[in-house]
């Protein structure tokens, strides 16, 4: 085959992998797979999309028309001109978007997310983060663990940490010294933008493309999100841009010191989110290689290999501080050697097969058509269209494309379903996606240039103005009702009730105490999960129970496994407000598990958002019914409250109690 045949044979190949994924944003694949994951509001979605498609390009189609007999309506090079005024191949340009970006940021985590973590991981990412500040890798294991165990926290050999790699939380400590973790993110996706402006000046030679490019990226609605929140998804994507960045740079005037930035770069993004880092590394090292095989001396490649080595020592020193093992992270400590890419049984759930990676990849691109821009039309075709009528692309293109290939593929081999403000697994997509959506309209003028053109540019004013007026405000409001339970600040609600030297039992939810009893006994998470979603509550209340009275500590897994038999009858609770607990149709619940239906029906919150409470006089644990009185012996001039949100009530509350009736926490009369 000729060198030109084999050219028109990859971008056909090219094309037709663009084509399937566009129709894998736009299909509702998982709706088709027998899984327990489905998108149930794809009719809702494809009846606004098509709204929005008519009344976008029907729109644009009507203003070019007019334009022939308007010329006040279209004025050739006008868009463009007064785009390349924010092109960020000008440094002050430059600077005023990022400045801005970065303030929109702060005030999305204040106003939105009220300077809070808002989900489990973010929560225990700080928690690692306030000790890395205080100088500790690891924290002594409570004597009753069962009082304070918590998702993604790692309870091993007396050591208590969290099991995410150390990268985000070693940036969130700096913001921790001075109590203010929650700037941190604003202030990694502000050197995001920054890095994406300085990037885009080597990668898309026209101005205007640059400029909007740079927009959509820092004030798209899914970077103000993930910019703004404490996930660890926009620091790894802004070490990978300053990697990026650096490289370019150094490509251009080979220095030591751009050389470092790459390494330290790519490294802290490898102990930050591997995946994404290995993703993005991968063909940046491909990319080094060729160049030594087209001339290039090896040896000016050693500071960057050195560098990297700096991050990626630092977590193997951790690792070794935690779980013992250079090359054992916490993560596969608490949940196994499952949790790794490939198709195997999950830590918890159903086993990851190529077709569950198929819906996973389904659902992550359908969700990208609404959450990357909020625009009226799908958020994926205009980035589609135009590389669609892509010619050949250029270095950093074929880069960013190979390494967004890459990354689609690892996450179709990850079992686990990555969403929270949007399908976080892909976001650094988000300026790939940019690029080329600001590209569309002159790919149109090269394909079809005159009313096709005008027809193109006047949809994506269209599409833009929507977003703003009406799919940006709706989406910032809905971020802000998120997770309500986990804004509450136990310290700044004691302070204001005038509550010191106390003890305060946390009210959760009956399932939620299930798992941390199986913690308690030893029994692992992932084990944890497959009891409480495969066993009735109350057969697993009363095995707990028996379990707990053992004098020598040891549990009976054949009792637990015996008990899943029944797993193909379970029903998701039908009594209580945790619909997670599971019924087993026709069984008859005993007085003890109704009274812990009545409970859970009386109110519950969540012990998660008071692990980072500061108050020294507050000890915060979780109620566990008869256990509790084991608390107080450590506190005896304590005062005892019950913290609870009663149904109806944003906002959890203390209520007093006697410590005489503290055993199982009745409804009795306050102190």
């Amino acid at each position: 085959m000729t060198e030109g045949g084999g050219a028109r044979l990859g971008r056909i190949t090219f094309r037709l992998a663009v084509g399937a994924l566009l129709l894998a944003g736009l299909l509702p694949i998982a709706n088709w797979i027998p899984s327990e994951r489905s998108i149930p509001w794809y009719p809702n979605a494809i009846r606004a999309w098509t709204i929005g498609l008519v009344w976008v390009v029907g729109g644009a189609a009507i203003l070019a028309a007019l334009s022939d007999r308007l010329p006040a309506l279209w004025r050739e090079g006008s868009v463009g001109r007064a785009l390349a005024a924010f092109d960020p191949a000008q440094a002050r340009a430059l600077a005023i978007i990022t400045a801005l970006a970065l303030l929109a940021y702060l005030g999305i985590a204040t106003a939105a997310f009220d300077r809070r973590p808002l989900l489990i991981d973010e929560v225990v990412q700080v928690w690692q983060a306030r000790g890395y500040a205080a100088g500790h890798l690891w924290l002594p294991l409570d004597p009753d663990p069962a009082f304070r165990s918590t998702l993604n926290l790692v309870e091993f050999q007396g050591r208590w940490f969290g099991h995410f790699p150390p990268g985000w939380p070693l940036l969130l400590a700096l913001g921790e010294l001075i109590r203010a973790s929650w700037m941190v993110g604003p202030l990694t996706g502000a050197v995001a933008v920054f890095c994406f402006g300085l990037v885009l000046r080597r990668a898309e030679p026209q101005a205007s493309v640059r400029a909007g490019a740079l927009l959509l990226f820092a004030f798209g609605p899914f970077t103000l999100a993930m910019a703004s929140s404490h996930m660890s998804h926009g620091p790894v994507l802004m070490w990978l841009l300053v990697a990026l960045a650096a490289w370019l740079g150094w490509l251009e005037r080979p220095t030591v010191g751009r050389a470092l930035l790459v390494g330290a770069a790519l490294g802290m993004a490898a102990i930050t989110r591997p995946a994404d880092a290995a993703a993005f590394g991968f063909p940046l090292a491909c990319w080094a290689v060729l160049k030594i095989r087209n001339g290039d001396r090896w040896t000016r490649f050693i500071p960057i290999a050195a560098a990297a080595l700096v991050p990626l020592g630092f977590m193997v020193a951790v690792n070794l501080a935690t779980t013992g093992a250079a090359f054992t992270s916490g993560y596969e400590l608490l949940w196994g050697r499952n949790v790794g890419l490939g198709f195997h049984p999950a830590p918890y759930g159903p086993a990851h097969t190529p077709l569950r990676g198929l819906e996973l990849i389904s659902l992550y691109l359908f969700r990208l058509n609404t959450y990357l821009f909020e625009a009226p039309v799908p958020g994926l075709v205009a980035a589609g269209v135009a590389l669609l009528l892509a010619g050949r692309l250029g270095a950093v293109d074929r880069y960013l494309m190979t390494a967004a290939g890459i990354l689609l593929a690892m996450y179709f081999a990850y079992w686990h379903d990555g969403f929270f403000l949007g399908p976080r697994f892909v976001y650094p997509l988000v300026p790939v996606l940019a690029l080329w959506t600001a590209r569309l309209p002159r790919a149109v003028a090269a394909w079809a240039p005159g009313q096709m053109h005008r027809t193109a540019a006047y949809a994506m004013g269209l599409a833009v103005a929507g977003a703003i007026t009406s799919g940006i405000p709706a989406r910032l409001g809905a971020h802000a009702a998120v997770e309500p339970a986990m804004r509450f600040d136990v310290d700044q609600a004691a302070t204001d009730r005038g509550i010191h030297d106390a003890v305060v039992f946390v009210r959760e939810s009956w399932g939620a105490q299930l798992l941390a009893r199986m913690w308690a006994l030893g029994i692992s998470k992932p084990e944890a999960e497959r009891y409480y979603h495969d066993i009735d509550s109350c057969a697993l209340d009363a095995a707990l129970e028996s379990a707990e009275t053992r004098t020598d500590g040891g549990v009976d897994r054949a009792r637990f496994a015996g008990l899943m038999g029944d797993s193909a009858r379970l029903v998701r609770s039908p009594f209580s407000p945790d619909s997670s607990e599971r019924v087993l149709d026709g069984a008859h619940y005993t007085p003890r598990c109704a009274a812990r239906i009545n409970e859970d029906r009386q109110g519950f919150t969540l012990l998660a958002p008071t692990l980072l409470s500061r108050r020294a006089d507050l000890l915060v644990v979780r109620d566990l019914q008869a256990r509790n009185r084991r608390i107080l012996a450590s506190r005896p001039s304590a005062s005892v409250y019950l913290l609870t949100r009663r149904p109806g009530v944003d906002r959890a509350e203390f209520l007093p109690l006697n410590r005489d009736s503290v055993a199982g926490l009745p409804a009795g009369p306050p102190r």
